[in-house]
C-alpha cells in the first residue's frame, strides 16, 4: 500500500543539548546522539497511511564547519580548499577547516554503524546542488566559482563521484538501508535571476539561463545513474520559476522539492504558468515534495491550505495530492531564495532542525493524511 503522506527533514539536525543528552540517556558523541534521536523519531512509519524517511544529518551546527555547505564541499572528489575571511574557497591546498569538515562527515558515517544497527528502510543523504555551490563558493582569486564556466561544469561530476563514494561507505555500515538523495538548490533562484553579489557588493553576477542550469543537473543525474542511483531516488530543489521547473524536467528530474511559501499565486501570468507546469508534471508522473516549517507558531497550516486552494482552482481534488512528502525545514533556504541571505554566509544554528520541529510535524501529519484520503 502506498503511503498517503511521507515525512522527512531537510538534512540538518541540531546536536542534542546537554539537558537532552541526560534526559534521553544519550552518549556524549554528538553524531551518535543525533542519529539515535532521529532514528527514534523517523526510524519507523508512524501510521499505516503515513511513512517516514530517515536521514543522515549533514549538519549538526557544532562549529563553523558543521553546516550543509562545508559538508557538501567535503564530498567533492579530489578537491581541496579552506575557509577564509570571505567564505569557503575551492583550492589551492587543503586547509584545516576543509579537513575538519571531512572528519565530521566520516564521524557521522561511523556513528551510523552503531546508531542504525539492524535498520532496514529508507535513508536519505543531503547535499547542496551544483547551481548553489557555484554561487556559494569562491576561487583563489576571490571571485565566486560562478565566474569560471569550466569549474562550474566540473561541479556535477565531482559531486556525483563524492556522493557515490559516500553512499558506498554508508552501504557498508547500514546494509539494510534503501538510499535516497536530497539535492538542495537553495540559491538557484539567485543564480538564475542574477542576484548573487560580487566581492565588492556593488554589482551582481550575470544571470544564468535555466537551460544552462538544467545541463548541470542532467550531468549530475547521468553520472549518478551510471553508478546505480536512479532519478526516482533523487529529490531536486527547483526554486519557484517555471523555467527552472522545465529545466529540471528536461534534465530528467522525477522528484522535485518546492516551498509553498515561495510559490506565487494564480493572479499573475508567471504564477499561473508555474502552477500549470507543476500540475502537468504531476500528471506526467513527477513527484513533488513540499518544504514546510512545522515549528510551533510556524506557518505550516497556512502554507498547506493555500497550496490546496490553488490545487482546487486548477481543477484538481485534494485526493489527487495523495502520496506527497513533507520536508521539515526552518527557513534558511527561503531566505537564501528570497535574496535576503547570501548563500555563502555562515548560517545561524537556529536554522537547523531540532527535535521539537520534527515532533510537531509528526503530530500534524494525520490531519493532512486524512485530507487526501478520499
Amino acid at each position: 500500500m502506498t503511503a498517503l503522506l511521507t515525512l522527512t527533514g531537510d538534512g540538518t539536525f541540531r546536536a542534542p543539548t546537554a539537558d537532552e543528552t541526560l534526559r534521553f540517556e544519550l552518549p556524549d558523541d554528538p553524531h551518535l546522539a543525533a542519529l539515535i534521536r532521529l532514528r527514534a523519531l523517523l526510524g519507523d512509519d508512524p501510521d499505516e497511511q503515513i511513512a517516514s524517511r530517515l536521514y543522515l544529518p549533514a549538519a549538526l551546527g557544532s562549529d563553523e564547519t558543521d553546516h550543509l555547505l562545508p559538508s557538501t564541499l567535503a564530498l567533492l572528489a579530489e578537491t581541496t580548499g579552506d575557509l577564509v575571511s570571505y567564505g569557503w574557497r575551492v583550492g589551492p591546498g587543503l586547509g584545516r577547516a576543509w579537513q575538519h569538515a571531512r572528519e565530521l562527515r566520516d564521524r557521522m558515517l561511523d556513528a551510523s554503524r552503531i546508531a542504525l544497527l539492524g535498520y532496514e528502510g529508507p535513508l536519505m543523504t543531503t547535499a547542496l546542488g551544483p547551481a548553489t555551490l557555484s554561487g556559494a563558493t569562491f576561487m583563489a582569486s576571490g571571485e565566486r566559482t560562478l565566474v569560471d564556466p569550466g569549474a562550474v561544469r566540473d561541479l556535477p561530476l565531482l559531486l556525483a563521484e563524492g556522493i557515490i563514494d559516500h553512499l558506498g561507505a554508508l552501504r557498508d555500515r547500514v546494509p539494510g538501508a534503501g538510499h535516497h538523495l536530497l539535492l538542495r538548490e537553495d540559491a538557484v533562484a539567485g543564480v538564475h535571476e542574477g542576484r548573487i553579489p560580487t566581492p565588492s557588493g556593488r554589482r551582481r553576477y550575470p544571470a544564468v539561463p535555466a537551460p544552462e542550469l538544467g545541463a548541470l543537473w542532467r550531468s549530475l543525474f547521468v553520472a549518478l545513474a551510471d553508478e546505480g542511483l536512479p532519478a526516482e531516488a533523487i529529490t531536486l530543489g527547483v526554486g519557484a520559476h517555471v523555467d527552472l521547473l522545465r529545466a529540471a524536467r528536461d534534465a530528467g528530474a522525477r522528484r522535485m522539492a518546492i516551498g509553498p511559501r515561495r510559490l506565487p499565486g494564480l493572479g499573475t501570468a508567471a504564477g499561473r504558468a508555474l502552477w500549470e507546469g507543476i500540475a502537468r508534471a504531476h500528471d506526467d508522473g513527477c513527484v513533488f515534495e513540499l518544504v514546510v516549517d512545522p515549528r510551533p507558531g510556524g506557518k505550516l497550516v497556512a502554507e498547506l491550505e493555500r497550496m490546496f486552494e490553488i490545487w482546487r482552482m486548477l481543477g484538481h481534488r485534494d485526493a489527487e495530492a495523495a502520496g506527497f512528502t513533507l520536508i521539515a525545514h526552518t527557513g534558511i533556504a527561503h531566505a537564501v531564495h528570497a535574496g535576503t541571505v547570501d548563500p555563502s554566509a555562515q548560517p545561524d544554528p537556529s536554522t537547523l532542525l531540532d527535535e521539537p520541529a520534527i515532533e510537531s510535524l509528526l503530530r500534524t501529519a494525520p490531519t493532512w493524511a486524512e485530507r487526501v484520503s478520499s
